[in-house]
């Protein structure tokens, strides 16, 4: 008489599968599409950042046959463009970078053979350093409602203990002798009607921990920007995916350069593109 051996249970489950059950696997997949820009970082506050749309108006008077000039950021990452005059100028720019992030925290990203760094100042604020450029802007960490997303706004610094001590020691981690640091300020933004360029003044932020306020700058000149038609809309890409959870974002420089003959309102919308 043969013996019946007694199979294990989970040999029983697996020959179950094996000889006549279906299975059905499910895999959900949610989509993440960040916010895709930060628009205008000198003329919006840091929590300036949800849906819809705002305006910045501005009074200027110039005598006639005079040209009038305003430099700004229009802003980080992917953007449209659209005026309502001939005047402006734009340039896709490689000088920094800052995130947009589903989480926070020190970390280094690659891109290209480039790094990018964030190193954390407190719960509120943040440092990201472009290792291509040796340039740093402090940023505020922003949450996009209940999106998940963090972006890390460009906001203006007095160099704190804390803003000085997070550049200090990535200074020292990287062996630098200085870290260059822009501010989103007006006054960091000039265009020189003589010599036609567009100059962005950064600070030197020393090893040691000294500033030198507008200690260095950097320039382009009008000929490397490209003008914008009027009525005509245009789409600037400067988001950069470094994996699903964080993206890099360029900032998108912008220029008014018009000579004015009569009274003329200019405006230039700056809206944000998936």
């Amino acid at each position: 008489m043969r013996r019946l051996k007694r199979l294990p249970i989970p040999l029983l489950f697996a020959l179950a599968v094996a000889v006549g059950v279906a299975v059905t696997i499910i895999i959900q997949i949610t989509a993440l599409p960040p916010p895709p820009a930060v628009v205008a970082p000198i003329e919006t506050s840091a929590t300036d950042i949800s849906t819809g749309s705002s305006s910045h108006i501005l009074s200027v008077e110039a005598a006639v046959s005079s040209y009038v000039t305003y430099p700004t950021v229009a802003g980080f990452g992917k953007l449209q463009l659209l005026a309502n005059t001939t005047g402006w100028y734009y340039y896709p720019g490689t000088m920094m970078v800052t995130v947009v992030r589903r989480s926070t925290g020190d970390a280094q990203f690659n891109i290209g053979n480039s790094k990018v760094y964030v190193r954390e100042i407190n719960t509120t604020h943040a440092f990201v350093f472009y290792s291509a450029t040796v340039v740093g802007v402090v940023t505020k960490k922003v949450q996009v409602g209940a999106t998940g997303w963090y972006v890390y706004h460009p906001v203006v610094t007095d160099f704190d203990s804390a803003t000085a001590n997070t550049i200090k020691n990535l200074a020292a981690a990287l062996g630098l002798s200085y870290i260059d640091v822009f501010q989103p300020r007006a006054d960091y933004l000039t265009f020189n009607t003589g010599t036609k360029t567009y100059n962005i003044y950064v600070d030197r932020f020393d090893s040691s921990g000294a500033v030198n306020r507008k200690g260095n700058v950097y320039y382009m000149s009008l000929n490397d920007m490209t003008p914008l038609s009027a009525n005509s809309a245009v789409i600037v890409d400067r988001l950069v995916q470094i994996d699903q959870y964080n993206y890099a974002l360029y900032p998108i420089w912008l220029l008014l350069y018009i000579q004015v003959n009569s009274n003329i309102t200019l405006a230039i919308t700056i809206t944000p593109v998936r």
